[in-house]
């Protein structure tokens, strides 16, 4: 039913999933409100997403105490780190094989010690709630290994940039296709340009002139790497929406590759 860091399934630690496990299709959340005196209802500040939680049954089998205890500690080996601290650890589900949450031990667990079986409720937690594709989305193409016909995939949903990087000489508009929630992509340029510029969505950025460069532009963690060197170049939101996102690229002097790189990402 489950896999994790995707090759290891619970009965190679002798264990196996019991039925009715916990899987939760929203994260949870905190809507954020006042009242106002004399106003009828309350004050709609927004929401605050959090974490997804996850209470997974186990059990095994056995009436030796010592092999119990030995598949528990190769178990529990496999869940901490070397600092004994939980792990972030890939947790698949086999009936949605083509995403996965990044989760860790959230709480103590305790198995009931009553013979021939012996059961637990193992607590993980996403601190990041969402689910992502097992795949970049330029990686959905023909030949790739990870995509079987059970992935909810389409081919060539990514339009200009299936299969990689586009080569660039002038300026032009691409087109991306996002399945899933809005994501902030990772950018990759490499070559030359001058004043080189993308919008997409209402919104851009725009680079220093540059030769024979390689930049990585990750809108998540608002950074901008050149040449594998941190830079203090201040980006803003450049979002990909679900559905059709046209990217412009303007200046000039244009002899780059440019990848447009993210996961499509699911609640």
């Amino acid at each position: 039913m489950i896999t994790f860091d995707e090759k290891y399934k619970p009965e190679d630690f002798g264990l196996y999933v019991e039925e009715g496990h916990n899987h939760p299709v929203t994260p949870s959340f905190a809507r954020k409100v006042m009242h106002i005196p004399s106003r009828a209802g309350m004050w709609d500040f927004g929401t605050e997403i959090r974490e997804k939680t996850f209470n997974i049954p186990f059990a095994t089998q056995g009436r030796d105490m010592m092999k119990l205890q030995q598949k528990l500690n190769t178990f529990v080996e496999f869940l901490f780190d070397e600092e004994g601290k939980p792990r972030e650890i890939k947790l698949v589900y086999d009936y949605e094989p083509d995403k996965f949450y990044t989760v860790k031990v959230s709480d103590q667990f305790s198995p009931e010690r009553v013979r021939p079986f012996s059961r637990f409720i193992l607590p993980l937690v996403a601190d990041d709630p969402y689910k992502y594709s097992k795949v970049f989305a330029d990686e959905v193409t023909w030949g790739n290994e990870e995509i079987t016909f059970e992935s909810d995939y389409s081919l060539g949903h990514t339009n200009d940039f299936g299969g990689g990087s586009v080569r660039l000489t002038s300026p032009r508009t691409l087109n991306i296709t996002s399945s899933g929630l809005t994501v902030q992509p990772i950018i990759e340029i490499d070559g030359t340009a001058t004043n080189l510029t993308l919008s997409a969505n209402e919104h851009s950025f725009s680079l220093p002139n540059f030769n024979n460069t390689k930049w990585i532009i990750d809108f998540e963690r608002y950074v901008v790497f050149r040449n594998g060197q941190e830079t203090m170049i201040e980006i803003r939101n450049f979002k990909l929406l679900k559905g059709n996102n046209a990217i412009s690229i303007s200046g000039s002097n244009i002899d780059i590759n440019l990848r447009v790189k993210y996961r499509d990402k699911y609640n």
